[in-house]
């Protein structure tokens, strides 16, 4: 076994009869668990968002970011110019 036979989760060691691949992450049977309420996740069902395991209930939701154009502010030197 290699370092890539480490759990994602706990960051101990996984065998094969306790083994699940999802993201191209082992994981322990028990550690593979939704991080809001711990239950435990399938392949079918998991959702995998910034590095954390969930399920269907309790994925975040992603949100729309507002962008709005801002007034271009002056550099320090150019705001000096002149002035002495």
């Amino acid at each position: 076994m290699n370092s890539s036979d480490n759990c994602a989760s706990c960051s101990r060691k996984v065998y094969v009869i306790e083994k699940v691949e999802a993201n191209n992450r082992i994981y322990h049977k028990q550690c593979f668990k939704c991080k809001e309420n711990g239950c435990r996740l399938t392949i079918a069902n998991f959702h995998y968002h910034d590095g954390e395991l969930f399920c269907p209930k309790h994925v975040p939701k992603l949100q729309a970011v507002v962008l709005t154009p801002t007034k271009k502010r002056a550099r320090p030197a150019e705001f000096n110019m002149g002035r002495l």
